[in-house]
């Protein structure tokens, strides 16, 4: 399967897995695009998707990704996700991977997940006693993406305020995963079981998605090789939206799916920490392919 895992670094450097994306999660363009803009030429990562996906099924990546037999209704779900449409009427077993509660149900067994519970106002005292005990907290949806829906939550007044849907959202201890003035996050994907790339995500807003892209290299401590950073603003069609909507990008992605900002300096990350997202993306893609998606528990979208 392939795969987008993204995790947090907290101020411990202790990792944290916080979501995986499924279909064609964006990566790869934007590490061929670092790339051409750091060395000045292509990364080769889409030659690398595309032998394993002829090597594995006898045929090309796009030929792969839409002979899926559930990519229309992930395609609808991540439309609706967006706001933007109808969610698919019968939706596939396969789209219960998208739902971040399945998710920590299959995952947190054996991988460091931040804790999570499905969000209950019955569990108001709970929260408030976390609360004062100087614990921030955050809500997301179960089903979302682009950080819409994300509340760093340090009252239980503020929840009071929120018209949130039963069953519907997460509460999360909130990990501050920040280098200097900005978030950070790290995309990596798998293929089929294998490592493919990985790049980090720096923004100065609450969560790091759709920032600025960093080269990632192995080093003795986290930090920037550059502090005083410069970027590189590029306009170009990403490789996964082309395959994922056939051609046929919705106009209000426009902005996603178009636009990079690219750092002329990379992100050194520690070599265990490196070793490690590496190996826990391709075990994760791994562990999904073996899944039987009929006997996982049911998405809220089916609920």
């Amino acid at each position: 399967m392939y795969i987008g895992v993204d995790f947090l670094i907290d101020s411990g450097l202790n990792l944290h897995l916080s979501e995986v994306n499924t279909g064609v999660p964006g990566g790869a363009s934007e590490y061929d695009l670092i790339q051409r803009v750091k060395y000045g030429q292509p990364s080769g990562v889409f030659d690398r998707i595309s032998a394993l996906s002829e090597k594995h099924f006898g045929k090309d990546f796009y030929s792969y990704i839409n002979s899926l037999p559930y990519i229309d209704d992930l395609r609808s779900l991540k439309i609706w996700m967006d706001g933007e449409g109808p969610l698919p009427r019968n939706p596939a077993p396969a789209l219960r991977l998208e739902d971040k509660w399945i998710q920590y149900l299959l995952l947190s067994d054996d991988h460091a997940m931040i804790p999570t519970k499905i969000y209950d106002r019955k569990d108001e005292q709970e929260l408030e006693l976390r609360l004062n005990q100087g614990h921030t907290l955050v809500i997301k949806k179960r089903l979302g993406r682009g950080g819409k829906g994300f509340r760093v939550i340090e009252d239980t007044s503020e929840l009071n305020k929120l018209d949130l849907e039963e069953n519907f959202y997460l509460i999360q201890p909130y990990i501050e995963s920040q280098i200097g003035m900005y978030k950070l996050s790290l995309r990596v994907l798998a293929f089929l079981g294998e490592y493919i790339c990985m790049f980090a995500n720096l923004a100065p807003r609450l969560t790091s998605n759709h920032g600025f892209r960093f080269d990632i290299s192995p080093g003795d401590v986290l930090r920037l090789s550059d502090e005083d950073f410069k970027t590189k603003r590029i306009v170009q069609k990403a490789w996964e939206a082309d395959i994922f909507y056939k051609g046929n990008i919705p106009d209000y992605l426009y902005e996603n799916v178009y636009i990079e900002d690219i750092a002329e300096a990379e992100l050194i990350l520690p070599r265990t920490i490196h070793e490690e997202v590496k190996k826990t993306a391709a075990s994760i893609s791994r562990f999904y392919m073996g899944l039987d998606l009929n006997s996982l528990p049911k998405s809220y979208i089916e609920e």
